[in-house]
């Protein structure tokens, strides 16, 4: 059967064999799909300027006729040499049918690439080509961590900047559903940043990040290590941009129970914070590290219970009472800040 794993597919790509005249690239990623066509189609050494050489199908077309494709695959050039039939999109017909007759009789000097979506093991077109001996299918998934990094580094070098480990993280973080967007994201960021000589993570949050997700965080790490300036503050921007009371909370409540299972870890395993942070699920981002690492020395267990029963009130009463949620919540918010203040001066 002729295909690759995700992992071999650049490798192929690198230096597409000649044995292999009519290659499918499909999956999810359709931004991914999309580039690495690009990159084959520059890989065959093909003029892709010259309308002899390269020939753009839509799907639909070459599904409405079964001979269209193997007809101008087989159609010697105009001035000779090796020729690329493209197809993309999508149709609702079966394209198989126009495959078929190259895959029987494979062009001796033309390429046919089909890009195509998210393709069961059990669809047509995809049986059709792992099973000859003339094609190959080539599968796109989300970007691994690996290959996000390499993305990252990629787009940072050539814009001439470098980027912070923390912004990195974050980064890799909230890119790689698709190859496209992940890229569009990542140059955006780049151009944000031209004229410093490295990307933050502010940087990240402000141009990849969702801005509000990220007040929420800063908001719930200053409540829990109090910081009673920082909690009115981002409260207020909060609030002014809409962002409900209730999602807030609610997202107290569970970093709040985050810290509850850590501290019971430390205490019962006897624990550093450091390890505890280790094993928790997902991991936090580094930006939050250091404010999880304090209110896991600042806060007790018994104290932790009570802040997350005054958070569950202030959740069910946000929820109840849309007119005063903001004034329930702030004020949770800030007496768990003003607690989390008090027992740091004792400590």
């Amino acid at each position: 059967m002729a295909q690759k794993k995700a992992h071999e597919v650049d490798g192929f790509l690198s230096r597409p064999d000649e044995k292999y005249r009519i290659v499918l690239i499909y999956g999810p990623n359709t931004g991914l799909v999309n580039e690495r066509a690009r990159q084959f189609a520059k890989n065959t050494g093909i003029d892709l300027s010259d309308p002899f050489s390269l020939i753009r199908m839509d799907a639909d077309i070459a599904a409405a006729d079964s001979n269209r494709v193997a007809e101008d695959a087989h159609t010697i050039g105009m001035f000779g040499g090796s020729r690329l039939i493209w197809i993309s999109g999508t149709t609702q017909k079966n394209l198989t049918k126009s495959i078929n007759p190259v895959l029987t009789t494979p062009p001796e000097d033309a390429w046919v690439l089909i890009e195509a979506g998210d393709l069961k093991k059990n669809a047509p077109l995809r049986k059709a080509i792992e099973n000859s001996s003339s094609a190959i299918a080539l599968p796109c998934y989300a970007d691994d961590h690996r290959s996000i990094n390499a993305m990252i580094d990629e787009e940072v070098n050539l814009a001439g900047l470098t980027i912070d480990p923390d912004a990195r993280e974050l980064l890799t973080s909230l890119v790689g559903a698709d190859r496209q967007a992940s890229r569009n994201e990542i140059e955006k960021l780049c151009l944000y940043a031209l004229g410093a000589q490295s990307i933050s993570a502010d940087d990240v949050a402000a141009i990849v990040g969702d801005a509000s997700a990220f007040a929420i965080d800063k908001v719930i790490d200053a409540a829990s290590t109090g910081n009673l300036k920082q909690v009115q503050d981002t409260l207020g921007r909060l609030f002014d941009q809409g962002t409900h009371a209730s999602v807030i909370a609610s997202a107290a409540q569970r970093h709040f129970q985050t810290l509850h299972r850590a501290k019971s870890e430390m205490e019962i395993s006897r624990q550093s914070a450091q390890a505890a942070m280790a094993r928790m699920r997902p991991p936090p981002m580094f930006k939050r590290k250091n404010a999880i690492s304090a209110a896991l020395t600042i806060w007790k267990l018994p104290a932790l219970a009570k802040a997350l029963e005054r958070l569950e009130q202030a959740s069910f009463e946000s929820r109840a009472n849309a007119d005063l949620s903001n004034a329930v919540v702030s004020m949770a918010l800030l007496a768990i800040s003003i607690e989390a203040a008090r027992r740091k001066s004792q400590a």
